[in-house]
């Protein structure tokens, strides 16, 4: 009978991002794509090992692929024997390209599932459980990179010649570089793959936007599969509305530059797709951009996954919900930051973003849908931090200082539970520009922000000119008497709470375009 492999590869992010240059960052994420995914129609130049080359030359007669996509495959044999045959083969080769990357197959008989209805699912099951059962059987080993006659790179391993490294950089724009030059012709948008091009004339502006989105309860949703073609489908459309929101939300952003300079040339926007696998995402973008790049990205899900739910119909069995969504994490640094601490400090923030979904609750007390976004300014190699509180009073008294995350698809401005709107987010910035508030009076703010309520209220009370900045406050966030003197005062059980609405504006104002983008107020409406 029929034994199916599935092929996945473990720590991927330390493979990917493992060296200090983007383009070779760039090249270790189609690595993992070739190595792992059908990608059959794309030209390796006949020297790189590739899953699809290696089917194709070996097992050419059969029909392999199950399903593939997001960084694995299932991969169906006629025999056990030809199963076994292609885990060593397939290693082998493998291990001898890239002796650094964690190739885990694992194997199942169909034999064992004789008679089974739902036998695909749980044959599914089973392959993950076998892999993960091999990865948590790995020991730390040390592996031969050189024999100390090469030239060796910053990661000591074999410095690649000339011909290699101009071979692996053209598959690597294949990859992604070309296909986001295609789908984004015509507009304004420069697809590099080098940070120096993130420099600018002043210094102080040449910071970057490093962005990670990740769809939210993508799991779930994949159990909800039953057969492999189930699961194919649905891995496809995953890709395709995720691959869609990125470029119909960069588009859009294009758009709205052009809009906004219309009696002046602007400059290009410079954007690095570095990782596109299913609802997995990272991307390089200007630091001033990323943020509401990521936003768009965000809302473009929604608004794409619910038109196709009502034109797919099968969608709605594995999308329970009437749209999908994801959160997102950006960290702003400089262009010469380590690229690998700026990406991990994005997925922590990601990975924050996503906390904040377990305080709304649904209606069946599950995880609620919804979508949110964190960002972080890093001056230094600092991870992510969680957000500050401090207590006060004998730890009755709590002061928050920042209201992110912040949730993007969200109309009221503050819930109950203390979300933040993105929206009202940007009104409020928007609103401290048209209105010109001092840019000394905000300096000054900074200063007090962190100085405790009583300080913070006597700076309003005496500071001139404070009046007009607290008015912008509560027009956005509704004029509350909760909303006191430019911050939120709840009086909780043990104590009061006071969240300073402001610190998160003050510091991302230099970070922050507020661009009018066509078509998202209207369409993002349920």
């Amino acid at each position: 009978m029929a034994t199916y492999a599935y092929i996945d590869v473990s720590q991927k992010q330390e493979f990917i991002y493992k060296n200090n240059k983007l383009i070779d960052n760039l090249h270790n994420s189609f690595i993992i794509k070739s190595i792992t995914e059908d990608i059959a129609g794309v030209d390796l130049g006949g020297t790189s090992v590739s899953l699809s080359g290696y089917l194709e030359e070996n097992y050419k007669a059969e029909n392999k692929f199950v399903c593939s996509g997001g960084g694995n495959s299932i991969v169906r044999f006629n025999t056990l024997e030809q199963g076994h045959k292609f885990v060593k083969g397939y290693s082998c080769e493998v291990l001898k390209a890239y002796p650094d990357l964690e190739l885990y197959i694992s194997l199942v008989d169909e034999a064992e599932f004789a008679g089974d209805e739902e036998k695909e699912k749980h044959i599914r099951e089973q392959l993950h459980e076998k892999a993960d059962e091999l990865k948590d059987r790995r020991q730390a080993r040390f592996r031969r990179w050189t024999y100390g006659v090469e030239k060796i790179d910053e990661t000591g391993q074999a410095e690649r010649s000339k011909d290699e490294a101009a071979r692996d950089d053209k598959l690597s724009k294949y990859y992604l570089q070309q296909r986001f030059e295609q789908k984004l012709s015509g507009t304004q948008i420069k697809i590099t793959s080098e940070l120096q091009h993130y420099k600018k004339d002043d210094e102080g502006k040449s910071y970057i936007g490093v962005i990670v989105i990740d769809g939210n309860k993508m799991g779930e949703m994949v159990r909800r599969t039953s057969t492999f073609r189930q699961l194919d489908e649905f891995s496809k459309e995953i890709e395709n509305i995720y691959e869609t929101a990125v470029i119909n939300a960069l588009k859009d952003y294009d758009q709205s530059l052009c809009n906004n300079k219309q009696d002046e040339k602007r400059p290009s926007l410079c954007l690095t797709p570095v990782l596109m696998a299913g609802d997995d995402i990272c991307l390089v973008t200007e630091a001033e951009h990323g943020i509401e790049i990521a936003a768009g990205i965000l809302r473009n899900i929604k608004i794409i996954s619910e038109r196709k739910k009502q034109t797919i119909s099968s969608l709605n069995k594995f999308i329970p919900e009437d749209y999908l969504t994801g959160c997102a994490g950006v960290s702003i640094v400089k262009y010469n930051y380590p690229f690998f601490e700026a990406v991990k400090a994005a997925e922590a923030l990601c990975h924050r973003a996503k906390e904040s979904l377990y305080r709304v609750k649904s209606k069946d007390d599950g995880t609620a849908v919804a979508s949110f976004i964190d960002w972080e300014i890093l001056q230094g190699q600092v991870a992510a931090a969680a957000p500050y509180e401090n207590f006060v009073k004998h730890r009755q008294d709590r002061e928050v200082f920042h209201i992110k995350p912040l949730r993007i698809d969200q109309e009221a401005a503050v819930m109950e539970s203390g979300i933040y709107s993105y929206n009202a987010f940007i009104e409020l910035v928007k609103k401290i520009r048209r209105e010109e508030v001092s840019s000394s009076l905000l300096e000054d703010l900074k200063k007090n922000l962190y100085s405790g309520w009583e300080q913070y209220q006597l700076f309003f009370d005496m500071r001139q000119g404070s009046e007009k900045l607290v008015k912008i406050v509560q027009e956005v966030f509704g004029g509350s008497s909760a909303c006191n003197r430019a911050a939120w005062v709840v009086k909780e059980s043990l104590g009061t709470s006071y969240t300073y609405i402001l610190n998160d504006v003050l510091e991302v104002l230099p970070f922050i375009n507020c661009q009018e983008v066509p078509g998202y107020v209207a369409e993002s409406k349920p």
